[in-house]
């Protein structure tokens, strides 16, 4: 496994984990992997990469899965519809499960939620 193919950079993808200097986060990959593609698929739709690019990005993963988790759903708080005044109370609750602050919460989507939304979608996954 040769996890120095990996490179971080705070200017590039939010400073997330990439494979070697381009702009395909580890996370990505991890998530397409877990919607069932193989890694034959996977270098097939992003030719740039190599099987060891992809081996890389697996080891990386395996090493740093806290860092995968909370880049997967920062991703995911980001891209559910709400309006700022409710927001999906299990994605909330996994924010919190993964150790987020109320205010990386609430930050993470988009709008930002307010501290009443946040609190009534805690209360409502049952963690309020």
């Amino acid at each position: 496994m040769t996890t120095s193919w990996i490179s971080k950079k705070p200017g590039r993808c939010g400073g997330d984990a990439c494979v070697r200097d381009t702009r395909i986060p580890v996370w990505g990959l991890i998530e397409r992997r877990r919607q069932g593609q193989a890694d034959a698929d996977i270098l097939r739709s992003l030719p740039d990469l190599t099987a060891e690019d992809l081996a890389a990005a697996w080891g990386y993963a395996a090493e740093h899965p806290d860092e995968i988790e909370r880049s997967l759903w920062e991703n995911e708080a980001c891209m559910a519809e709400h309006d700022g005044r409710t927001a999906p109370p299990d994605l909330v609750r996994r924010g919190r499960q993964l150790g987020l602050s109320d205010d990386d919460i609430r930050n993470a989507f988009e709008p930002p939620l307010s501290p009443e939304a946040l609190a009534a979608a805690l209360a409502s996954a049952g963690k309020g």
